[in-house]
């Protein structure tokens, strides 16, 4: 996924359906990349919906429209498993976002609901 970014800073995102705060800075996530894909971010959502909220999860990106890929978690396997792979400073608490150079570098990463503004400043200095 992040070997086809080269040369653009990358914010991947991990959220649920059922996730509250999620659902409310998913709309900041699609217009970050509106208005900041130009000067080179790409978002990356991914959804760690169970299968059984699959159809919610599809549901709720065609609501928002997101000009940005979105993938599904693969079912099955161990939950922390899969937390350690993407951080192992990560709790599994949601939202959850991962900041990347250009370079495809892990720079940050970002735990709980984020503002637009929050997310600007956070990739300001990766996208110059």
């Amino acid at each position: 996924m992040l070997a086809g970014q080269k040369g653009k800073a990358v914010l991947v995102n991990f959220w649920a359906t059922w996730c509250e705060p999620c659902r409310q800075e998913y709309p900041d996530l699609v217009r970050l990349q509106k208005e900041l894909g130009p000067r080179g971010l790409q978002v990356v959502g991914i959804s760690t919906d169970f299968a059984s909220a699959l159809a919610a999860a599809e549901k709720f990106v065609g609501e928002q429209e997101p000009t940005f890929p979105n993938y599904h978690k693969k079912t099955g396997g161990d939950d922390q498993d899969f937390i350690n792979s993407v951080d192992k400073g990560w709790g599994g608490e949601l939202p959850f976002s991962v900041l990347y150079d250009r370079s495809g570098k892990k720079v940050k990463t970002l735990s709980g609901k984020h503002s637009y503004a929050d997310y600007e400043k956070e990739l300001s200095a990766l996208l110059k």
